[in-house]
């Protein structure tokens, strides 16, 4: 395979912060083997080059929370999402929705959940084969959800096959639950230390199930494993009991303590805080909203409110920010660049510190920073190239047409939206 050479533009320095002018990247065999300065670079025959003047490279992005096999319009319709399809069909709804990250920039995916017990694990492997185009997939597949589950919500039929998220309590059944996952192919854990916002007035968001010996169990089995646990926690007491028993990622944190936020710092927790689906209910269309229960608006309507000002506290007193979408609750997927938005917004985050927190941020959250996160000889070559203007306005990322080109694994994925992959 010839080499392929990024010429002549600036880099996004993402360990740093900084932007480096008139730098070449070398990629060969789905790695980065060269980075210097142009004049610097001596050329083979065979090279295929890219001159990029004026253009920024970008390490791929990440989206550390989403849910492949549902759609938005799903939530829109559940009656047709429980009623109407067969579980394989939800494979498909994965696998298309996928390959739609791979044009906005988004090179590496994490999945928070899904119907099939080793669906995502084949849809991983499908796509680190090359044999479909799409980001890298880290898939935990079913969560293991606390006995008593308060997340169940929906007709008998429905509740019992949601059972199948469910493990017996103790220390043996979460045993059990974690080698079972990783059977079934699970890269992490993903886990509910409290209620859900729509899941209706049984789903209490302070209400917290597991034990403490039952979640260091869980953080104990799967670091046996190489895998890292991530906790779906909106009331702080959940948030709490998750950073305390070692508990790697905490998704949402939408009421979240000082106290907290103190613990996360010295446990060094990372926080994914989901602000798109987080404010969902201001943004849904009026249709959805009627259909919801009274007492899921109200209670969204009170998350959102509370939402932003106790996840500011944790970043201005500096807890680790990872991207994380939960799409396809606020909107169809692919809104990463949104969620980059927001946090700029409503965190007074700069550019810079959110396209950290997009790559190495969410490299090292996931403990792919090895390999992942920042333009680095000897990483993947997911590189994103796009216009030097995303340094001064975030929102040119949510246009596919300002995203030129996507490398996964050094093989062009698509130019400004369009697919270019061909299989190998």
């Amino acid at each position: 395979m010839p080499r392929i050479v990024l010429e002549n533009a600036d880099l996004f320095d993402s360990i740093n912060g900084t932007v480096i002018s008139g730098e070449t990247l070398v990629i060969k065999d789905r790695e980065i083997v060269w980075r210097g300065d142009n004049s610097s670079f001596e050329k083979e025959e065979n090279d295929n080059i890219y001159d990029l003047q004026g253009k920024l490279l970008l390490p791929g992005l990440m989206d550390l929370h989403i849910h492949l096999d549902g759609d938005f319009a799903d939530i829109m319709n559940m009656e047709a999402m429980i009623m109407r399809n067969k579980t394989s069909m939800y494979g498909y709804k994965a696998l298309k929705n996928s390959q739609e990250y791979i044009k906005s920039g988004v090179t590496t995916i994490r999945d928070c959940g899904a119907f099939g017990k080793n669906m995502h694990s084949s849809l991983r492997n499908v796509l680190d084969r090359q044999m479909f185009y799409g980001p890298r997939l880290l898939a935990s597949q079913l969560p293991i959800a606390q006995f008593g589950n308060q997340e169940a919500f929906g007709p008998d039929h429905y509740l019992n096959a949601d059972k199948t998220e469910e493990t017996y309590s103790g220390v043996d059944g979460i045993i059990h639950a974690v080698r079972d996952r990783r059977r079934e192919g699970s890269d992490f854990i993903k886990t509910m230390t409290t209620g859900g916002v729509l899941h209706g007035q049984g789903s209490a968001v302070d209400q917290s199930l597991f034990n403490d010996d039952e979640l260091q169990a869980m953080v104990r089995e799967a670091e046996k494993f190489g895998m890292h646990v991530a906790a779906h926690a909106h009331g702080d007491t959940g948030i709490n009991n998750a950073i305390r028993n070692g508990i790697r990622t905490v998704e949402h944190g939408t009421l979240i303590s000082e106290e907290s936020v103190d613990l996360m710092l010295k446990m060094g927790t990372y926080l994914v805080p989901t602000q798109s689906a987080g404010g969902f209910i201001k943004s849904i269309p009026e249709q959805m909203r009627k259909m919801l229960p009274p007492e899921v608006v109200k209670k969204a309507n009170e998350i959102a409110g509370l939402m932003i000002e106790r996840q500011l506290v944790a970043f201005e007193k500096g807890v680790p920010i990872a991207i994380g979408t939960d799409a396809p609750v606020a909107g169809e997927h692919t809104h990463t660049a949104k969620e980059m938005q927001l946090l700029v917004q409503n965190m007074g985050m700069s550019n810079i510190q959110v396209l950290q927190s997009a790559t190495i941020v969410s490299a090292r959250a996931i403990k792919r920073d090895s390999i992942l996160g920042s333009l680095d000889v000897g990483k993947a070559a997911d590189v994103v190239v796009t216009n030097k203007e995303v340094l001064n306005d975030i929102t040119v990322l949510q246009d596919k047409l300002n995203i030129d080109y996507v490398f996964k694994d050094g093989t062009l994925m698509s130019k400004k939206g369009i697919i270019e992959f061909n299989s190998k």
